[in-house]
């Protein structure tokens, strides 16, 4: 009875130490795969249109940056609050009132992810972009990139990772809050996956 019982036990206990074994192993996948800088060989490319997407420092700032620069013709934020204006994101010495007016756009629709890039996809289509960059926190580039594919899938995507300066990327297990942030990432990358593959099964049944 008791060897039948550590046998039953074994049966449990091995499944879940191999999934837990290899959610471990993507998570360390997951990481590396994060930019830890731009593409040089994408910073003086030109697209149609910028995007930056809301939730963090520094975006808003990289993305104007880019449109003064012209990297880009437009600018799309997704994921603004209902009350804030244009100008309280992007203070009048970074940019003109001018170009502001006319190549500056504010979404306002989009509160996670997978809404950003709804609302992205729905702004593309009125304006005819068939190129962007797409500016967000570097950690958080995968899990947009995996999201704007699948929305956008005939449109020209570059990524520019905004450098998170409270995410330690070098070493990343040894501080406990970028493990736990970095975790949480991967978990909801591995969601949208899960979400974007069974979409697409119902949508070939």
């Amino acid at each position: 009875m008791a060897r039948s019982r550590k046998r039953r036990w074994r049966y449990r206990i091995l499944p879940l130490c191999m999934l837990a074994a290899a959610w471990l192993v993507g998570l360390f996948l997951f990481v590396d795969r994060i930019p830890v800088e731009s593409d040089s060989r994408d910073a003086s490319v030109q697209t149609d249109a910028i995007i930056v997407l809301t939730g963090g420092r520094g975006r808003v700032a990289r993305g104007t940056t880019l449109l003064a620069s012209q990297a880009g013709r437009w600018m799309l934020i997704s994921g603004v609050g209902a009350n804030v204006s244009a100008r309280e994101l992007i203070p009048a010495d970074r940019l003109t009132a001018e170009t502001l007016d006319c190549c500056v756009t504010l979404g306002r629709a989009a509160r996670n992810t997978r809404e950003n890039a709804v609302e992205t996809a729905g702004w593309v289509a009125e304006n005819g972009v068939t190129s962007l960059r797409l500016v967000t926190a570097d950690f958080h580039i995968p899990r947009s990139l995996l999201e704007f594919r699948a929305h956008l899938p005939r449109v020209e995507i570059i990524t520019d990772p905004v450098i998170s300066e409270n995410v330690r990327l070098d070493r990343w297990w040894r501080w406990p809050g970028t493990a736990f942030l970095l975790a949480e990432e991967y978990n909801k990358y591995l969601a949208a996956r899960a979400r974007l593959f069974v979409t697409l099964m119902l949508d070939r049944t």
